[in-house]
């Protein structure tokens, strides 16, 4: 949310006044004015969400750690993060955990790039 309020301090109160002076409604002037002056604050909201449910760690752990070192019933809660951290730090296989932090950049660096590609279409910048 505080993300999105710098973005909206940052939309210039000349649009919303040449809006209403063309006869723009509210409702227009949320539209056609903020949304489109958002964009870019969205994008970046987005992005850093994906990035951040992408590296997910904490939620698993407490929520469903055993005493057998599996993460809910059968590895159910499993990600991507905690099996990185159970190889590294309680299977002593470090390089099978590197090979995994490799792989989630690549899927993270992959997802990313096609947020950018798709942007192009919906972000516009003034």
């Amino acid at each position: 949310m505080v993300i999105f309020l710098a973005g909206l301090q940052g939309v210039p109160p000349q649009l919303y006044e040449a809006a209403s002076l063309d006869g723009a409604s509210r409702w227009q002037q949320f539209l056609f004015i903020t949304v489109p002056m958002l964009s870019p604050t969205t994008f970046f909201v987005l992005v850093t969400t994906l990035i951040n449910c992408l590296q997910i760690f904490d939620v698993p752990i407490a929520l469903g750690l055993t005493r057998s070192n599996t993460v809910g019933p059968a590895d159910s809660m499993l990600t991507i993060v905690p099996l990185l951290w159970r190889e590294a730090f309680i299977g002593g296989r470090m390089g099978y955990a590197s090979a995994l932090a490799w792989l989630l950049f690549v899927i993270i660096m992959v997802l990313t790039l096609i947020q950018f590609r798709v942007s192009r279409r919906w972000v516009h910048y003034e």
